[in-house]
């Protein structure tokens, strides 16, 4: 096969092309892990002071917080200073996202829009060495489970939406094979894409698997129950993102496909936030490149509390992203993972539990292709999806500017495309969302009985 050929030219692309530091910062990665966690707290605060420092003097927004403080940067010596600051979300960010970008960055900047699992979408901006950052931090995280760029990968991964040309769709598909990977529609991943997989895995043996949570156990359900034998000791990795992991996923997963299983969390404002490592222990914090704090109530979560997540971004300078809740929940780990690394851990991920939705032909499709598809629609300021039958899905929709009917029509064809063309889409237009009893938003509510 050519793909250790193209994994080398993909290298000298991107470290010689394209004149990035990608794995420079990498192999610095691979280094800082191993510090004892006093000297990764040093460089965390380190680099915090830093990013503060040019986030008051070139970002307006910032700047303000500052000012309405009565701080400054400097004042900032310690982390119980930094917990001054005041937690920005969603919401700030959407109101305010040209006022938090850097005057010095600007054109210079890439744009990127999350649909986000608490229904509201947000554009982001990064600078380009923040870029290089985030894929090094990925990168080592994978590598933990056998899934980087060095070994052979399936992706169980959602695909572009909408209509896209022949040019971007051999690029997109040429970009994939550089990186080693072979890329499934986990929206789409019916018993036919099933057993193309499977195949697939038997034919070439991967070395490990990416994939959204519900599809991977679903796909480990099919084989199951259609006695589908998967080569055994070929799959080392698979980790699971983008939905929580319950212990009983696990278990089905490993039995099934052999490997074993490494959850990891993220999101789209910061790529990789937490990744397990083969000790299993608890999800290890990437805190040399984030600051990751879990608050309960405004204070920080004591070992095994559980928390809403404020991360802030210590490469991201192009739109500093700092003390940002991103609406998900965690429970704090209470103690050192024995593999070494000097992390903290998280115990577990609360924040990432969506409905599985039903497509008209029975497949269960994961409830987060709502946020992957409404990303693209930039009018949308907050949504949520009810399937209130297996031919009725309603969407409540709050925008931010009116929804033509052809944008209208494009969000019906989408969802259609995955939940089947009889699938009845309305979509209702509201002034707002409420919190259910228990004070959390759900983007996706599954009323089906069965």
């Amino acid at each position: 096969m050519l793909r250790p050929l193209f994994n080398a030219l993909y290298s000298l692309y991107e470290t010689h092309v394209q004149g990035r530091k990608t794995f420079e910062y990498l192999q610095e990665l691979e280094t800082t892990q191993w510090l004892p966690p006093a000297k990764i707290e040093a460089l965390q605060f380190e680099r915090l002071q830093k990013l503060l420092a040019h986030a008051e003097q070139h970002s307006p927004f910032y700047r303000a917080n500052f000012a309405k403080l009565g701080l400054s940067a400097s004042d900032i010596k310690s982390l119980a200073d930094f917990c001054q600051l005041p937690v920005i979300g969603r919401a700030e960010v959407v109101a305010h996202q040209s006022e938090m970008e850097a005057s010095n960055y600007a054109g210079q900047l890439m744009y990127k829009t999350t649909g986000g699992s608490t229904g509201m979408p947000v554009k982001l901006a990064l600078d380009r060495k923040s870029y290089e950052w985030r894929t090094a931090v990925t990168q080592r995280g994978y590598r933990w489970a056998s899934c980087d760029i060095r070994q052979h990968t399936v992706y169980l991964w959602s695909s572009d939406v909408g209509p896209k040309s022949l040019k971007h769709r051999w690029k997109n598909a040429l970009y994939h094979w550089t990186l080693n990977r072979e890329m499934f529609n986990c929206f789409n991943f019916g018993p036919a894409e099933m057993q193309r997989c499977a195949d697939y895995i038997n034919r070439v043996k991967p070395s490990g698997i990416v994939a959204f949570t519900s599809p991977l156990y679903n796909f480990a359900c099919y084989l199951r129950d259609n006695n589908i034998p998967i080569t055994r000791n070929v799959i080392k990795g698979m980790i699971t993102g983008a939905e929580r992991l319950f212990d009983y996923q696990r278990e089905v997963i490993e039995q099934v496909l052999g490997g074993n299983v490494f959850n990891s969390y993220g999101c789209r404002e910061f790529m990789l936030i937490a990744a397990e490592c083969d000790h299993h222990q608890g999800l290890h914090m990437n805190t040399d490149s984030l600051v990751v704090e879990i608050l309960v109530d405004g204070r920080p979560a004591l070992p095994g509390e559980t928390g809403e997540i404020v991360i802030t971004d210590l490469h991201n300078y192009g739109m500093p992203f700092i003390r940002y809740k991103n609406g998900d929940l965690a429970t704090l780990g209470d103690k050192p993972c024995s593999c070494g690394r000097g992390f903290p851990l998280l115990k577990d991920i609360d924040g990432r539990k969506v409905d599985v939705l039903r497509a008209t032909d029975g497949r269960k499709v994961a409830g987060t292709i709502l946020p992957h598809i409404m990303k693209e629609i930039a009018e949308v300021l907050k949504y949520q999806a009810i399937q209130k039958t297996r031919l009725l899905l309603e969407v409540k929709i709050v925008l931010k500017s009116p929804l033509s009917t052809e944008r209208q029509q494009f969000l019906r064809q989408e969802l259609q495309k995955v939940l089947g063309p009889d699938m009845q889409v309305d979509l209702l237009f509201v002034d707002d969302i409420p919190l259910n009893a228990s004070g959390k938003f759900r983007m996706t509510i599954n009323e089906l009985k069965e």
